[in-house]
């Protein structure tokens, strides 16, 4: 693996005997493509390839096409999000018109492209790359870590996030930035809160919009009921996840959120909006609800609708950790990932 280092070191590290890290000490990202190329060609001529993977289709594609070109190896690219031809994603960078020009170029042009949702696939597809070249692999997730909460943890947890007053315990996880469109969350949640005063809403995580996702609470006057918890340390989010009554996503895009197959892994249904990798992960009406991007007032009635019915509640986040379990375990997905690859070295 050969990633981008802004500190200088170019020191290989060792992860397992074999997992080796590359860093490529890039100036600026758009150096990153020729730089990696030349350690890859220096890896290449004194290693050996069967194929090169990188991590998108845009600049570290660009660094695979290189390595392609030179030493004729099949190239597979991966997309973990849904950038291509995505109108918010387009919007937010000066740059990403011209990224996404590389990316419709590029998976047309891969010997095999792996997406995370079926959404990605049959956009591909429609984009005209061969069915039988791109392949639908999700995250891989660590489910053990949801085996093994201490109830009594979880419920401390849970009465601390509810306070004196809440009985009812609402979940975000995850960065405050654009992308998440955490105003609609804000604006479902006043209200959920006027028809449900005992809820409660959690919001974890950082970023950019914090301060302006903070004055909203203010504006519409429920920061007794929104809290800001900042950001979670990695090994405590399955406590927060199973402390909660629902867990709600508002993203503008996502490629396969990983929150909403941890959320079910930890036996909680999820309120989602209609993002690639939704309709994967959430069994609208079984293990949750998928409402329109940027649509606060179906977003509300449907966590509304959800929480009327508490006993019905729990038997969809039960329904959701036994639907996860078949998608994202690594018995299922490491198979896949095995043979996807090998396929894509034998067309060398």
């Amino acid at each position: 693996m050969i990633v981008r280092t802004l500190d200088g070191d170019r020191r290989a590290l060792v992860h397992a005997d074999n997992f080796l890290v590359h860093p490529s000490a890039s100036r600026s990202r758009s150096a990153f493509p020729h730089d990696a190329y030349l350690v890859g060609g220096a890896l290449q001529r004194r290693l050996g390839f069967d194929l090169v993977s990188t991590e998108d289709p845009m600049l570290c594609g660009l660094a695979g096409v290189l390595l392609r070109a030179r030493f004729g190896l099949p190239l597979s690219v991966q997309i973990a999000g849904d950038m291509i031809d995505n109108p918010y994603w387009l919007r937010e960078r000066r740059a990403n018109p011209a990224l996404n020009a590389i990316g419709r170029w590029l998976v047309r042009s891969a010997d095999s492209v792996r997406v995370v949702s079926e959404r990605e696939r049959a956009k591909l597809v429609q984009l005209g790359v061969s069915p039988e070249r791109v392949s639908n692999l999700g995250w891989i997730a660590d489910f053990q870590r949801f085996d093994t909460l201490d109830p009594a943890d979880v419920q401390g947890l849970r009465a601390d996030l509810l306070g004196p007053d809440g009985t009812v315990l609402l979940l975000f996880v995850g960065r405050l930035v654009l992308q998440k469109d955490v105003p609609t969350l804000i604006r479902a949640m006043a209200t959920v809160a006027a028809s449900r005063p005992d809820a409660r809403l959690a919001i974890a995580g950082d970023g950019a919009e914090r301060a302006l996702a903070e004055h909203l609470v203010d504006q519409l006057g429920i920061r007794d009921v929104v809290r800001f918890l900042g950001i979670v340390p990695y090994p405590d989010v399955p406590r927060y996840f199973a402390a909660a009554d629902l867990f709600l996503l508002p993203s503008r895009y996502e490629g396969n959120a990983r929150v909403l197959a941890e959320a079910s892994a930890a036996g909680t249904a999820s309120v989602t909006t209609d993002v690639s990798g939704a309709h994967d992960t959430v069994l609208e009406g079984e293990t949750g609800a998928i409402v329109p991007v940027e649509r606060p007032d179906l977003f509300s009635e449907r966590v509304l609708a959800l929480l009327a019915d508490a006993e019905r509640l729990r038997a969809m986040g039960l329904r959701a950790r036994e639907h996860v379990r078949g998608l994202y375990d690594e018995q299922v997905l490491l198979p896949a990932f095995v043979d996807f690859w090998t396929r894509t070295a034998r067309r060398r």
